[in-house]
C-alpha cells in the first residue's frame, strides 16, 4: 500500500496509520517534494500533475505490482491526477476527502475565501491565513449532498463519544517541522491543488478501482461536500470512516481498522 499524506505532504503525520496498517500490507508512506526538501527551501506553486509523476516514480521503484493507495485531502487530489493519468499504476484508490471544489455549485465562493487565506499567507500573516482556511473548511452546510452511504465492519457501533487519540511523541516531535512548512502549504498547495478540474471522464473509466470515503465528523463540511460531490458525479457509494477531515491522523487505530475492513475483499 501506498499512502499519500494531506496538507504539505510530510509522511511522518501518518506514522500511527501505517503501524496499524504493517500487520496486513507492506505499506509505503510518500513525502511531498515540498515536505522532503530542505528546512527553508523556497518553493513556487505546486501541481497536482507534477506530485502525481512523482508518486509514479515512487512507485515503479519501490513495488513490483500496482499497488493500492490511501490518500487523504491534498495527498487524495494527487491521487485523483495519478488514477486519471497513468491508471494501470494502481490496483486501488481510496481517497479521502479530496476537496475539489469544482465540482461544487457553490465553488466560487470557496474559492474566494482561500483566495484571500493565500493572499494572508505571502503577507506574512500565516495565523490569519490558517483561520481563514480553518474557517472555510470547517463551516458545515447540511442538507447540500446526499450520495449513496455505505458503512463497512463494526466501528460504528462503538465509536459514538470516543475521543481522538493523543498525539504519539514521534508526532508531537514532528510539530515544529509541520510548522515551518505551513506557510509554503497556504501559499503553494491550497489554492491550486483545490481549484484544479478533475478529469471526470478518466475516472469515470476507472470504475469501481476509485473509492471515495469521507469521515463521519465531517458532514457538512466543504471537503465531505467534494467527496460526495466526487461520488454522486461518478455514480460511486460513498464510504463514511471514523473521524473527520483529519481522520487518518487523530484516530488512527480506528481508521485503520475501517481501512482494512474496506479493502478486505478488494
Amino acid at each position: 500500500m501506498l499512502i499519500l499524506p494531506g496538507g504539505p505532504g510530510h509522511a511522518g503525520i501518518v506514522d500511527g496509520l501505517t503501524t496499524h496498517l504493517a500487520d496486513r500490507y507492506r505499506v509505503v508512506a510518500m513525502s511531498s517534494r515540498v515536505a522532503s526538501a530542505r528546512p527553508g527551501t523556497e518553493h513556487g506553486d505546486q501541481s497536482p500533475k507534477v506530485q502525481a509523476e512523482d508518486a509514479l516514480g515512487l512507485i515503479e521503484a519501490l513495488f513490483e505490482e500496482a499497488p493500492a493507495v490511501f490518500a487523504f485531502s491534498a495527498g487524495a487530489i494527487t491521487t485523483l491526477e495519478l488514477l486519471a493519468r497513468h491508471p494501470d499504476s494502481l490496483r486501488l484508490a481510496v481517497v479521502h476527502e479530496p476537496p475539489v471544489l469544482a465540482l461544487l455549485p457553490d465553488a466560487g465562493r470557496h474559492r474566494d475565501a482561500l483566495a484571500a487565506a493565500r493572499t494572508a499567507a505571502r503577507s506574512g500573516e500565516t495565523e490569519e491565513a490558517a483561520r481563514l482556511m480553518t474557517e472555510t473548511m470547517t463551516a458545515v452546510e447540511p442538507g447540500r449532498d446526499t450520495p449513496d452511504l455505505r458503512h463497512l465492519g463494526n466501528w460504528l457501533d462503538t465509536y459514538a463519544g470516543t475521543l481522538p487519540e493523543p498525539p504519539t511523541p514521534e508526532l508531537a516531535e514532528l510539530f515544529p517541522r509541520l510548522g515551518d512548512l505551513q506557510s509554503q502549504f497556504l501559499e503553494h498547495i491550497l489554492l491550486p491543488f483545490t481549484t484544479g478540474e478533475p478529469d471526470v471522464a478518466a475516472l469515470g473509466a476507472a470504475g469501481p478501482r476509485l473509492v471515495p470515503v469521507a469521515g463521519i465528523d465531517s458532514r457538512g463540511q466543504l471537503p465531505y461536500r467534494a467527496a460526495a460531490a466526487l461520488a454522486t458525479r461518478l455514480r460511486l457509494p460513498l464510504t463514511e470512516v471514523p473521524g473527520g477531515h483529519l481522520g487518518p491522523v487523530e484516530r488512527p487505530t480506528q481508521f485503520a481498522g475501517a481501512l482494512k475492513a474496506l479493502l478486505e475483499n478488494r
